[in-house]
């Protein structure tokens, strides 16, 4: 009998804590407490944490975008917020920039700054973020900027963190977001070029122009600049060591393409999505080492499907998953008790509640859309 009850209580603690199918309503019961966990944690100056990242205007950014989205719809006239929102104006440099004046990241923090001003919906600063957006404008490596295709195949189009002429789908990624926020329609040759800079990120020999790009297995996933990844490489069958895609760039750049209009029978577009129905997962960032940007992941997981429209998907094995569902059940379970969200990984700042708290919420504002 004794046995028999170890068993059970076993079992029992192996349970996760969250074991329910998420719903609209505990969805936002979860937003809210991850709004209520990040604005307890602002500084006197507008910050937000005592992490060494607190005082990029990119982390207080994405806070400001995040209570903006949630289901309480934080705007100025809540002095957290105001705050926060005067901290990012005071950071404006002549260039247009926000950002710290030796912290370098221009094009990350004033992008991601933009949609944050743009989120709290203030006409006030719409000279701020007109300006803010024509520096970011300027970060995109094309003529204007000394670059053409012919001479710079592997950077022609991309961004780079604004102090860098390296460019990479990640700061590609926020800096779309701040144009998409701000209404650059699709089709224009900012879109254009940046497409142009994606398939050259893409593992598919059809589209993709760069030899050293070629030979792959054709997964159709991304990678973090031309021949460069940031989970190493892998074996293809052709026998050539090949940058590996994983799941924080093929995301980033499947919101991208939508962005920039490309349709969903594109090549580009078809492979990328072949990849997302082979490797589906709210659990872990796939072909990443374990925890690794698993916050990240789930922002830009949500913001792609949110992108594309798509409520339910048939993955590869022919299952149907809702996407929404699927991730807010998963950031449910893993809601710490005070709201907040962290990652024992402490690759790309991960480590810091503050940041991850801040993925983790718009992730949950973006499910919150979705299950209407």
């Amino acid at each position: 009998m004794r046995s028999t009850l170890a068993v059970i209580l076993a079992l029992l603690l192996a349970l996760p804590v969250y074991a329910g199918e998420a719903d609209a309503a505990s969805t936002t019961a979860a937003a809210k407490k991850a709004a209520d966990f990040l604005i307890q944690q602002q500084n006197d100056d507008g910050t937000f944490g005592k992490a060494p990242g607190a005082k990029f205007p990119g982390v207080v950014g994405l806070v400001v975008k995040g209570l903006a989205s949630s289901p309480d719809k934080h705007r100025e006239n809540n002095e957290k917020v105001a705050k926060a929102v005067k901290y990012l104006l005071a950071k404006q440099m002549a260039s247009g920039a926000i950002a710290l004046p030796d912290g370098g990241l221009e094009n990350y923090n004033t992008a991601v700054a933009i949609v944050a001003l743009i989120s709290v919906e203030n006409p006030a600063h719409k000279d701020a973020i007109e300006k803010a957006v024509k520096y970011c404008q300027s970060c995109q490596l094309v003529e204007e900027q000394g670059y053409n295709e012919k001479e710079h195949p592997r950077a022609y189009g991309g961004i780079g963190y604004g102090n860098s002429k390296n460019p990479d789908l990640s700061n590609a990624g926020f800096w779309a977001d701040a144009m998409k926020a701000n209404g650059v329609k699709e089709g224009t040759p900012a879109w254009d070029n940046l497409v142009k800079f994606m398939k050259r990120c893409q593992d598919n020999d059809e589209t993709n122009p760069l030899a050293e790009m070629k030979g792959g297995d054709n997964s159709g996933g991304m990678v973090y600049r031309p021949g460069v990844s940031e989970q190493g490489t892998y074996k293809a069958k052709s026998g050539k060591e090949m940058p590996k895609p994983y799941g924080n760039m093929t995301y980033q750049a499947v919101k991208m393409l939508v962005y920039a209009g490309v349709k969903k029978d594109d090549p580009v577009m078809q492979a990328a999505f072949k990849w997302i129905k082979n490797n589906y997962s709210v659990e872990q960032q796939p072909a990443a080492e374990k925890g690794q940007g698993y916050y990240y992941y789930v922002l830009a997981f949500a913001k792609a499907f949110s992108a594309m429209e798509v409520k339910e998907l048939e993955l590869a094995d022919g299952r149907k998953v809702n996407w929404a569902k699927d991730l807010a059940a998963q950031l449910i379970k893993l809601q710490k008790a005070d709201g907040s969200f962290v990652n024992e990984v402490d690759r790309w700042w991960e480590s810091d509640p503050v940041l991850t708290t801040s993925y983790a919420l718009d992730a949950l504002n973006l499910c919150i859309a979705a299950m209407k």
